[in-house]
């Protein structure tokens, strides 16, 4: 199936070209779009040669941008490979297309399971260089494949400094508790209802908005009302901070927990909560974005290290049934599922969790990070890299990871 990218990189392209020049990014972009509709049409014809004749003249335009427009436009690149893979599948052309066939894999094209049953690609899919590529193709897109590769953790590490939590008598936690009226939202049931009423209400109070910009005040109250004022969305990552701040601010310790993916140049991560649970004696799964959490086949709620091993093992994991996005689309098992298989490859949590951990300010302390790293792989290559900002501790040992809270 010939890959109609148009709708699938409208965001995308909308996001990245506030950091290009204008006019260089504007005009790409717009034929960019006209050619593919062009290609699109000719496709539905049947006329493959057109087809091919409009992807060549967009690869010796995209040949001839800056190194900082083409990164831009790489997902385009790949795609564009791909499609030509597939064309000159379908006239009997079978070098040219394992040609273009490798170089979308070498581009970055990684939808290993729509490759898997694309029948355009059947003339050359016995072909071993076909093999080989896909082979390369399902190390980075099959992402249940890659996590069940990613090796084991380890003991070591253990010399590095314990997470804090912030007790609930903090000022701008009683606040934040008083103005929203968090007693009454958490209710009067056990500690898990408390949970997912409060996961509820975060969910609902704010859109998620993946392409969006951080605020500079990062905290439950001024994300909210940020949200409010503007009337738009933030992305997983401050959703996630409102959820922490409204757990803490019932005395439940949290942590914002960035789950990442093991291809270093995919800038798309998931960002989610745990909670402490003191009835289970452990940290249990809340996503904000998706209003989800997860719990076994015997209906027992579920830490990440509990699904990373059930989706590496096969075992069951159950997502709830009002898991949705923004109200709107409803999230099923498959898709999420895939797509956490990808963003579990390794964790990042701060040490600290308090209020406006994240806030910028002139002469704050750096933010402490631990990353948790499978087998061999990290992306620090160090016990502890020093940046601007932050300072990031490496381990292998999810026990020091997941310790309990003190």
């Amino acid at each position: 199936m010939k890959k109609n990218i148009i709708i699938c990189l409208i965001v995308l392209s909308a996001f990245v070209a506030k950091a290009q020049p204008a006019k260089d990014y504007t005009d790409f972009n717009k034929w960019t779009y006209t050619l593919d509709s062009s290609r699109y049409q000719a496709s539905q014809r049947k006329d493959y040669a057109k087809c091919m004749e409009l992807i060549s003249n967009w690869l010796t335009r995209y040949g001839q941008l800056s190194p900082q427009l083409q990164r831009n436009f790489a997902t385009w690149n790949a795609v564009m490979y791909y499609n030509l893979a597939c064309y000159n599948a379908l006239t009997g052309q079978k070098q040219p297309a394992l040609d273009a066939f490798k170089k979308a894999v070498e581009a970055g094209y990684k939808d290993y399971s729509s490759t898997l049953t694309d029948s355009d690609l059947d003339s050359v899919r016995d072909e071993p260089d076909f093999k080989v590529a896909l082979q390369k193709m399902r190390e980075k897109g099959d992402y249940p494949y890659v996590l069940k590769n990613s090796g084991a953790y380890s003991n070591g590490n253990t010399g590095l400094p314990a997470f804090t939590y912030q007790d609930a008598a903090a000022p701008e936690l009683v606040a934040f508790r008083q103005k929203y009226k968090l007693d009454s939202v958490a209710g009067n049931g056990d500690e898990i209802s408390k949970f997912k009423n409060l996961l509820f209400w975060v969910h609902n109070a704010v859109r998620h908005d993946g392409n969006s910009n951080n605020p500079a005040q990062v905290n439950g109250d001024s994300l909210i009302a940020i949200c409010k004022a503007q009337n738009r969305g933030v992305n997983c990552r401050m959703m996630a901070s409102i959820l922490r701040d409204a757990y803490q601010a019932e005395g439940f310790k949290a942590r914002i927990v960035t789950c990442m993916p093991k291809d270093t140049l995919d800038n798309d991560c998931h960002v989610i909560d745990v909670v402490w649970s003191d009835k289970l004696n452990k940290w249990v799964w809340m996503d904000p974005t998706f209003n989800a959490y997860l719990r076994d086949e015997n209906g027992n709620y579920l830490n990440i290290e509990e699904v990373r091993a059930r989706l590496i093992s096969g075992s069951p994991v159950v997502l709830n049934d009002d898991a949705n996005w923004n109200n709107r689309n409803k999230e099923t098992k498959a898709e999420y599922f895939n797509y956490m298989s990808k963003n579990l490859y390794w964790l990042k949590c701060s040490i600290k969790s308090e209020w406006d951990i994240e806030t910028g300010k002139t002469g704050k302390p750096k933010i402490d990070y631990i990353n948790l790293y499978p087998g061999g792989f990290s992306t620090i290559h160090q016990a502890k890299q020093e940046g601007h900002t932050f300072v990031a501790y490496a381990t292998n040992n999810p026990e020091y990871f997941w310790q309990k809270p003190e």
